[in-house]
């Protein structure tokens, strides 16, 4: 039986241990933040909307994996202690012309998803706005995950499958069979899995060189007011809206290379006049608002597999940390049980960056 060590308890890592878990390893889980995060916590996952979208406008050279992601958050759904935090209502891509909305439907098509137009009555039935809007098309690949309640799912799943989990637990060193705390505690293993977001400190980078490549991004999300409970998520371009279990959030800000958390009011109101510009007097801003570091990579995809003298990296997840987490759990269980690694797979080795 294989014994892992899996730093880094945000939605990357808890997937990561719930899945080598099932797969038959030991797993011992460290993070340096509480068991519970809030919005307000540094873990990026509990500060992001949770958006699962895996459609874009133009081709992109991981399409693919981000599609079969997004496949494997329905399978793993069915009967996990997270179920009801994941819904998948699809989305509404609103673009600015019609031209703009046609090639968003065939970009779609290209990868075999469908991208519905629909007329401004059909848009007012699906969303509950008022507001009449044309080029608008329904995307039915996509969800939403409430950050939240998923990682307090995850974390009672990983503590069901036997997941040992040491919180508040800063590591000291690491080797490619050993993690070492501040505490001085060492804890030994076949295989070891970094999974720290945009905090990789000194240690941490010196045993995963890959990890240097990530800068950290911070982002901006709002919990708005709106009459409708929207069903599906709506992309505008400018903004994004998102209806969560508990809440509904207006997002997202980025400005790369800032670690402070401290919410722009103006930025967020830059955002909330995008989204009053194409829905007037039906979105509104509360006070709540957040903001998040993500681990932002040179090309927008994560980092997966192993670096340095072996460590393996599950890292640089960019604004899709959400989305890409299954899969991120399905590549590094494959690394550590010597499986079989897809070429699709192996295109998001953290090695792309080094060899350029």
């Amino acid at each position: 039986m294989k014994d892992v060590i899996v730093v880094g308890g945000g939605v990357i890592g808890l997937f990561c241990a719930v899945r080598l878990r099932k797969g038959g390893a030991r797993v011992r889980l460290i993070d340096s933040g509480p068991e519970h995060p809030t919005y307000y916590t540094p873990i990026a996952s509990a500060a992001a909307a949770g958006m699962l979208a895996p459609i874009g406008d133009a081709p992109s050279a991981h399409e693919q994996v981000a599609l079969e992601s997004f496949d494997l958050w329905k399978f793993f759904r069915e009967g996990a202690e997270w179920a009801d935090g994941v819904r998948f209502d699809g989305g509404i891509v609103v673009r600015a012309s019609e031209a703009e909305a046609s090639v968003f439907a065939s970009n779609a098509a290209r990868i075999g998803q469908k991208a519905i137009p629909l007329s401004a009555r059909e848009f007012q039935k699906r969303t509950g706005f008022r507001a009449k809007i044309d080029h608008a098309l329904f995307v039915e690949s996509e969800g939403t995950a409430d950050p939240l309640r998923v990682l307090t799912g995850l974390a009672m799943q990983a503590h069901a499958l036997g997941v040992l989990r040491d919180y508040n637990t800063d590591v000291a060193s690491v080797t490619p069979t050993n993690v070492t705390t501040h505490e001085g505690k060492v804890f030994e293993a076949d295989a070891i899995v970094l999974a720290p977001g945009a905090w990789a400190t000194n240690p941490l980078m010196e045993a995963a060189p890959a990890l240097k490549h990530i800068r950290p991004g911070k982002g901006m999300v709002a919990a708005i007011e709106m009459e409708p409970r929207l069903g599906p998520n709506l992309r505008a371009g400018d903004f994004y809206l998102a209806q969560r279990r508990e809440d509904a959030v207006i997002g997202a800000t980025l400005e790369f290379d800032r670690f402070d958390r401290k919410v722009d009011r103006a930025k967020l109101a830059e955002l909330h006049a995008a989204a009053e510009k194409l829905l007037p007097g039906e979105v509104r801003l509360t006070e709540q608002a957040w903001a998040g570091i993500r681990p932002m990579s040179p090309d927008g995809w994560p980092m997966i597999g192993p670096t340095g003298e072996g460590v393996l990296v599950a890292g640089g997840h960019s604004r899709d940390g959400w989305l890409m987490a299954p899969i991120t759990a399905e590549i590094i269980t494959a690394y550590v049980f010597g499986a079989e690694i897809s070429p699709r797979w192996a295109a998001l080795s953290p090695e792309r960056f080094e060899t350029k």
